[in-house]
């Protein structure tokens, strides 16, 4: 039965209750400007009252039954989803950005300028040959173009480098954030009781910032369990889970519940030395992952830079110095074929990566079914003989060299000692890996020539070449050039006025020749149309990610300003509620006064 300490006793749970709004407010004050904070509120309700007699019961005061922080759960998944969304554009926005700035579409700058400049070049060679002058400013031409091509491949490189070390960056974040998630998992667990309501609050806003910057760097998935409506405090809020799973790329857990498995960084194991990504399991055994990281920072930066190592894909700049160096192959392919139509004294490729017994169809040239003939000059200029040499699917260079010292009847009249094999002979052997031709008797001053009609056979294996090298890395004027740019030969025929060559090579610019990476991908296309092509993809997915990152920027702050809306402390609101609990406060002290007065009255009455 009650009496008048019950009372007392309602009044003053009831000025407990209310001094622990007061706190509670103050610290929602103390936090507004803090993101991550979520705002929190004292949940009460009424003591079990009291019953007197059949029909009577009164209460005995309030009872506080948890501080809930509010909070919804789906909500905040938005948010965190959008701004891993956000991060991957934005990153991927600032390195094409830079990309787009190597490609300059602007006269008088750039790669496509300075091809201009050195067909027109070889227009002014044909117009007069005879001026060593104008040879020199073609070397100057191709050496500007060659450098050119050079300084804009090793920035793609660079760029490429840069986004792999930015990676190293990022993944020991994830590595320390991870860690850190793991950590407070550990210690929401020891801390918390569900039975009794006992909350974390503090705990779960230090894990829900972490977890939004873990998903911001590599993005992720979160799984909790056995969610709760707190509906009492607010009717969105959705919170307080007894399970934490955190993965990353498509399923992979690195934190689950109190454990974390960290990510390993290997870079060394590749040509490249970009960083593959790998994760540790409890063994210690690392499994490579980079191909399944695609959120976040670290997945643009991956998809950014990725170089298609051991079958994996191809990221967006690896994708641009493909086809810079497909430009440069095609350049130096197209250019070497003409240029082996000018007769010399001799034929020597490049050093070649290939057997003297393996097929040319199996080898990494380019070289097709067809046939090229060999045509010997003498020293007026004029046709002695020509020899046609076949290639099919199975030829060799011990086939090609067999055809060419052939003793055949190559002029087809009847005489065994004006052919081919009476003026030249070729050679190729496996430790030498170089293919030559040479006169039988130099002292005669013959000259021969390579015309090739469709093989690809000069092109790919660099036979008396214009330019050496085989991409934009490596593409060079022959050094021979370098030194001695009147060496240079325009014609086709030796002789004074002939300039055939100059003629093919201006009008070069006009043809289709071949593009490639892998020779079961090839295309045909005139050289500024391929450039053009590649220097718009560039601008273009640059353009592309700028509206991309737009939008998600939009997106984001939706989601953000939804989040706050739940969970941000309104400093107006909580001075009312300082004003509305200070006043409970003040009406329960009252009610002590006047239940001490009370006592005071009854002492008074028994003295």
């Amino acid at each position: 039965m009650g009496g008048i300490l019950t009372s007392l006793n309602t009044s003053y749970t009831g000025l407990q209750a209310n001094q622990l709004m007061v706190d509670v407010t103050g610290n929602n004050i103390s936090n507004a400007s803090d993101e991550f904070y979520s705002r929190q509120r004292v949940i009460s309700s009424p003591e079990k009252p009291i019953i007197r007699g059949n029909n009577v019961s009164y209460g005995r005061g309030v009872d506080v039954q948890s501080i809930q922080r509010i909070h919804n759960e789906f909500v905040f998944e938005r948010y965190a989803r959008a701004a891993q969304d956000f991060n991957f554009a934005d990153t991927e926005f600032n390195f094409l950005r830079e990309t787009s700035s190597m490609f300059p579409d602007i006269d008088g700058v750039g790669i496509y300028n300075d091809m201009k400049e050195y067909f027109n070049a070889w227009k002014d060679i044909a117009k007069n040959p005879k001026d060593p002058a104008q040879k020199q400013v073609l070397a100057e031409r191709a050496k500007i173009l060659t450098n050119n091509l050079h300084d804009t491949r090793q920035k793609l490189t660079t760029l490429q480098s840069k986004a792999s070390e930015d990676l190293e960056v990022r993944i020991k974040e994830v590595n320390e954030i991870g860690a850190q998630i793991a950590q407070i998992n550990r210690e929401i667990k020891e801390m918390e009781d569900k039975n009794i309501q006992k909350r974390a609050n503090t705990l779960r806003d230090r894990r829900d910032q972490l977890e939004f910057n873990l998903r911001e760097l590599i993005g992720a998935n979160v799984f909790k369990n056995n969610l709760i409506s707190q509906e009492r405090v607010n009717a969105d809020s959705v919170d307080f889970d007894d399970g934490y799973v955190l993965n990353i790329g498509k399923g992979l857990n690195i934190v689950d519940g109190g454990d974390f498995h960290p990510l390993v960084l290997e870079k060394d194991n590749n040509a490249n030395h970009l960083n593959r990504v790998y994760i540790q399991g409890y063994d210690f055994k690392k499994t490579e992952i980079t191909d399944k990281l695609t959120m976040g920072k670290v997945g643009a930066l991956i998809e950014l830079y990725n170089d298609g190592h051991n079958g994996t894909k191809v990221g967006k700049l690896q994708s641009y110095i493909n086809a810079l160096d497909s430009f440069a192959k095609g350049f130096i392919e197209a250019s070497n074929s003409i240029y082996a139509q000018s007769a010399s004294n001799s034929i020597q490729s490049e050093k070649l990566e290939l057997m003297a017994n393996e097929a040319l169809k199996d080898t990494k040239y380019n070289i097709k079914n067809g046939n090229f003939d060999l045509i010997v000059y003498n020293t007026d200029g004029k046709e002695m003989v020509k020899k046609t040499i076949i290639v099919n699917d199975t030829t060799t260079m011990r086939d090609i060299v067999k055809q060419i010292n052939a003793n055949t009847d190559d002029n087809q009249d009847n005489n065994l000692q004006n052919d081919f094999d009476d003026y030249f002979k070729a050679f190729f052997d496996d430790s030498t890996k170089q293919f030559v031709i040479q006169p039988k008797k130099p002292s005669e001053g013959f000259f021969i020539s390579l015309k090739d009609n469709g093989t690809n056979f000069t092109g790919a294996l660099g036979i008396n070449p214009l330019f050496i090298g085989n991409d934009a890395r490596t593409i060079e004027l022959d050094y021979q050039y370098q030194k001695n740019s009147t060496s240079i030969r325009s014609w086709m025929a030796p002789v004074a006025g002939n300039f055939d060559v100059a003629n093919m090579m201006q009008q070069m610019q006009y043809e289709n020749i071949e593009f490639y990476d892998k020779k079961s991908d090839i295309k045909k296309m005139k050289l500024s149309e391929f450039y053009q092509l590649t220097a718009g993809n560039i601008a273009t997915q640059a353009q592309s990610a700028q509206t991309t990152l737009d939008t998600k920027k939009a997106v984001l702050e939706t989601t953000k300003k939804e989040h706050l809306a739940i969970s941000q402390v309104s400093i107006d609101e909580e001075m009312v509620n300082l004003i509305k609990f200070q006043g409970g406060y003040a009406a329960n002290a009252k009610v002590i006064t006047t239940i001490d007065k009370m006592i005071d009255t009854l002492l008074g009455i028994k003295q």
